[in-house]
C-alpha cells in the first residue's frame, strides 16, 4: 500500500514539473494589445478600440487557464488572434517572459 501511495505523489509531482515547463506558443498571425475597461459580452475593449467577441471565443490566462470574459483584467498587455470577419477568436494574457520575448522580436 505505502509504494502504490509513494508511486502515485511521485507521478503526480513529475506530471506537474513537465506541464510547467512548457511553454507556451502563441498563433502566429496574432495582434498585441491591452485591455480597456470592460464591457457587457460580447464586447471587449483592446487599446482605444471596441472589438466584438466572436461565438465560442477563448480567454487564456498566464496560466493557460480558459477565463469568462468578466475576469479579463483591465490593463493587461495580450495578444489576440481575430478570425476572418473580424471578431476576436482567442485572448493570451501575456505572462512576464512572453512580454520580453515580444519586445525582443520587435527590435
Amino acid at each position: 500500500m505505502r509504494k502504490i501511495l509513494l508511486l502515485l505523489i511521485l507521478s503526480v509531482l513529475g506530471w506537474v514539473q513537465v506541464s510547467h515547463a512548457q511553454l507556451r506558443q502563441l498563433p502566429v498571425n496574432g495582434k498585441r494589445g491591452v485591455t480597456g475597461n470592460p464591457l457587457q459580452l460580447p464586447l471587449v475593449t483592446v487599446g482605444k478600440e471596441t472589438r466584438n467577441l466572436a461565438p465560442g471565443s477563448l480567454i487564456f490566462d498566464t496560466h493557460n487557464r480558459t477565463i469568462v470574459h468578466g475576469s479579463l483584467p483591465v490593463g493587461a498587455d495580450i495578444w489576440y488572434q481575430v478570425n476572418s470577419n473580424g471578431q476576436i477568436q482567442r485572448i493570451y494574457i501575456l505572462r512576464p517572459e512572453e512580454q520580453a520575448r515580444l519586445d525582443q522580436a520587435q527590435k
